[in-house]
């Protein structure tokens, strides 16, 4: 008899796997500052989740000023953040994991599952070598190939194919209302990561440090395989 297969996890990037989303916050930040737009807590919290050209969007839009630049100077503009991002990324190190992480993935490599890294940034690679993480993630999402970015499937369809499973054999972990919207388009189940609801989660939990495997497996009805 054939023994069930191992869905696939498929993790996003930024507060899920670390710490990290406050670091292209700041990275806004300046560039807000250097258009002079405020920076307010509905920008903060917008943000999270969305592609560098919507980030900029978003900003943009706060101040009715979403006709300015074009297509040339919008570019030189996500490249200025890129810039200043990877200034952050180059000192991330393994302390900015959160909580569980490592031990979660230790433990579901150790158990055959799949994983892969469902990320729209286009520095997920390096993010994840500065973290210490590779050992756990084969596949990463190239953000640079996909068509669009979340709420979109793309980052999605595409890591379900790297792990060579249907998205509907995936498991997604997402933190934002963009990612998880990403997700379920794409077909997954997806595990929410937030104190507060997000609509379409499969399962929410409050913080990484409740992840464990025995917890999916009671609460999304996997086989234990």
């Amino acid at each position: 008899m054939r023994r069930p297969q191992r869905p696939g996890f498929l993790f996003d990037l930024h507060g899920v796997l670390a710490d990290s989303w406050q670091y292209h916050l700041r990275s806004w930040q300046t560039i807000a500052t250097e258009l002079d737009i405020p920076w307010t807590g509905a920008l903060s919290a917008k943000l999270p989740g969305m592609s560098r050209s919507d980030s900029l969007g978003a900003i943009l839009a706060s101040v009715g000023r979403q006709g300015d630049f074009n297509a040339r100077q919008r570019q030189m503009i996500t490249d200025h953040e890129n810039a200043l991002y990877k200034q952050y990324v180059a000192a991330l190190t393994p302390a900015n994991c959160l909580p569980g992480i490592p031990a979660f993935l230790q433990e579901l490599t150790a158990a055959g599952y799949p994983l892969a890294v469902a990320s729209a940034s286009t520095n997920a690679a390096s993010e994840i070598d500065h973290l210490g993480l590779r050992a756990y993630f084969r596949y990463i999402v190239d953000a640079r190939k996909l068509q669009a970015s979340k709420p979109a499937p793309d980052v999605y369809l595409a890591a379900a194919k790297l792990v060579d499973r249907r998205p509907a054999d995936c498991v997604a972990f997402e933190d934002t209302v963009t990612g998880v919207q990403s997700a379920v388009a794409a077909g997954c189940r997806v595990v929410g990561i937030n104190r507060q609801s997000l609509a379409g989660a499969t399962v929410m939990v409050a913080q990484t440090s409740d992840l464990s495997l025995p917890a999916l497996q009671r609460a999304l009805d996997l086989p234990d395989v």
